[in-house]
């Protein structure tokens, strides 16, 4: 929480009972010590939002989200946690005090801010009013981007000539010093040293904003198809992220609530030429893979997502991310096929009024992966039908929601030519880690703990391996300072998910800075699924807590470590199994060797943990 201070956020949660707040969003009723209501985040018949009064927590065990006073208005006003914190201290009437050094930072983004209008202006110029832009300019008609686009989207272009420093002493004349204009990403030191280089030469630029319309960056492609790297982003700077940041948001916005549903392409110029093509919701990322914190961004604005990237590999490999990311989010995706395997930019410089047709028969995101999958398989073959089924076992693996995963598994099954409880069956043993087909780790599934499952919530399939995760976690987050304890013996352990993984590296850097610290109430400094992880482990209810017992505490605690590494290593044991089978198959003896080695030397360590646990026991 940079340029704050945690008394203030503590202080609104002392003045704010969070269940008061909750209360203004929705109807709660008892459930015993806590409260629940329908979730405001997702549809639902039944109540599955519960809130903690006593550890001032929610949580909804149906789509996961969970949090404390700050992640509940940022999810129901859409803002980000600044967003909160101010709507939150108004409402308390909390003053925010700044941190040292929040002036100086302040300060340096209006410097950046000047100096991004500022250049902006300078290359804009030189496009179109200098002929050192000529052939720029020439380049860009000829990809069909109009003079209206480029005053719209502020195209400009940075020379190179024998100078390599035009921008920068174009800057210097309007009083910028070499610390500020590198700050901004404007200019760099080069490896020889002496005067300043300007970072982008003989580039096309295309300026780039935040959500808010605030000009923060500048993208930069070659004019010489030679040159390398093609496309070039400002480094990042106080104002730039580019993970954080989607081209032509600010733009689109309006269109994507008008239209509900925002339009993902890979590439500045795809947004240009669809936006001229009257495609006004369109955004994408900065030249690089979507990230969750876009998805976050596109959540904000859309409950749908379309996705275009160009037919390459690398396009393919994105449109994959992408589902995987947005799909987690609960978004609804669909997927457009251009013809002729052409790329999205290509179809719509030759075909400006086809984007209707596109969107109309755009495929959704499941049955696009499940074809991907089987494109090179002939289904009226026996042995293809089988290779098929082994292909979209792990799509099929990956879709969330129970309902939505049964209707692609009867198209698949359609497809194949079987029984779709055969399918779902084989999916189910991938799951649960008795496939033989590779797959993701078993998702997270929080609020069905050893010591809890809330009044109406059915166990919801969470795994034996996330249970003891999540009891272990909801320990140490209620007794911070055990955790130097055991971390040692963490190290030992390998996590059945990731988000249980980088909680427990977090947790572990903020209580070496602060022993006493809880992430309860540092929850802003995660990412939403740690967040909801965490609200959901705080509320469960853990027996050695309550019994006061020091002793019980820690032979619990002891128990649980060492369940977690036979887990561990029963989940290694497993995948040897497979890959001890693949070296035999394709002769490797050494490897085999070396799988054997490593096999036995685990078998002995788990035989050894057991003893253990049943000497405990």
């Amino acid at each position: 929480m940079p340029s704050v201070k945690q008394d203030a956020v503590q202080e609104i949660k002392d003045r704010l009972d969070l269940a008061d707040l909750v209360s203004e969003h929705l109807r709660l009723q008892k459930a015993g010590r806590d409260l629940k209501g329908l979730c405001p985040f997702h549809s639902e018949k039944t109540p599955s939002f519960y809130v903690s009064p006593e550890k001032q927590l929610w949580h909804c065990y149906g789509c996961q989200k969970g949090g404390d006073h700050f992640t509940f208005i940022q999810d129901i006003e859409k803002v980000d946690f600044r967003g909160a914190l101010r709507l939150l201290a108004e409402k308390t009437g909390v003053v925010l005090e700044e941190s040292p050094g929040a002036g100086r930072q302040r300060e340096l983004k209006r410097t950046i801010q000047r100096l991004n209008l500022l250049a902006a202006q300078y290359f804009h110029h030189i496009l179109l009013e200098n002929p050192v832009g000529q052939r720029a300019l020439i380049q860009l008609e000829s990809r069909g981007v109009t003079r209206a686009s480029m005053t719209e989207f502020q195209l400009g272009f940075a020379p190179a000539g024998q100078r390599k420093d035009n921008l920068v002493r174009f800057l210097r004349k309007h009083g910028a010093t070499d610390r500020e204009m590198q700050e901004a990403g404007l200019a760099i030191k080069p490896d020889s040293g002496g005067e300043l280089w300007d970072r982008f030469r003989q580039r096309i630029i295309i300026p780039i904003h935040d959500a808010q319309g605030e000009l923060i960056a500048f993208g930069g492609r070659v004019t010489d198809e030679a040159s390398q790297p093609k496309y070039l982003n400002t480094s990042q700077t106080a104002l730039y992220d580019k993970g954080r940041t989607l081209f032509n948001l600010h733009r689109a916005r309006k269109s994507v609530h008008e239209l509900k549903h925002a339009v993902l392409m890979e590439g500045y110029f795809d947004a240009i030429t669809a936006w001229q093509a009257g495609v006004t919701n369109v955004v994408t990322t900065s030249g690089t893979a979507l990230t969750e914190h876009q998805v976050r961004l596109l959540k904000r604005e859309t409950q749908e997502l379309l996705l275009a990237f160009d037919r390459d590999d690398a396009g393919l490999n994105a449109t994959q991310r992408a589902i995987e990311l947005a799909s987690k989010s609960a978004m609804y995706i669909k997927v457009v096929r251009v013809p002729q395997g052409k790329d999205p930019d290509d179809y719509l410089r030759a075909n400006p009024d086809g984007w209707a047709s596109l969107r109309e028969h755009a495929v959704p995101e499941w049955e696009y992966l499940l074809r991907q999958a089987t494109a090179s398989l002939d289904l009226t073959d026996a042995r293809d039908r089988r290779r098929g089924a082994e292909l979209v076992i792990p799509v099929l693996a990956k879709i969330p929601e129970a309902s939505v995963l049964e209707i692609y598994a009867q198209q698949a099954a359609g497809w194949l030519r079987i029984e779709p409880a055969a399918l779902l069956r084989d999916v189910q043993a991938l799951k649960s880690g008795k496939g033989p087909h590779p797959g993701p780790p078993p998702r997270a599934v929080e609020g069905d703990f050893r010591g809890r499952e809330p009044a109406g919530q059915a166990n919801n399939g969470a795994s034996k391996a996330t249970k003891d995760e999540g009891y272990l976690l909801g320990l140490l987050i209620e007794r911070p300072d055990l955790l130097p304890e055991v971390a040692g013996e963490l190290q030992a352990v390998s996590f059945s998910a990731p988000a249980y993984e980088r909680v427990f590296a977090r947790l572990q850097q903020m209580v070496a800075g602060e022993a006493t610290v809880r992430p309860t109430d540092r929850l802003s400094e995660f990412a939403p699924d740690e967040q909801g992880l965490i609200s959901a482990v705080a509320m469960a209810k853990y027996p050695e807590l309550d019994s006061g017992s020091e002793a019980a505490l820690r032979q619990s605690l002891e128990q649980c470590l060492q369940t977690l590494k036979i887990n561990a290593a029963q989940r290694r044991l497993k995948a040897l199994v497979a890959e001890m089978r693949a070296a035999r198959a394709s002769g490797d003896e050494s490897r085999l060797v070396t799988l054997m080695q490593e096999n036995d030397r685990l078998a002995h360590q788990l035989d050894a943990l057991k003893d253990m646990r049943h000497g405990q026991g």
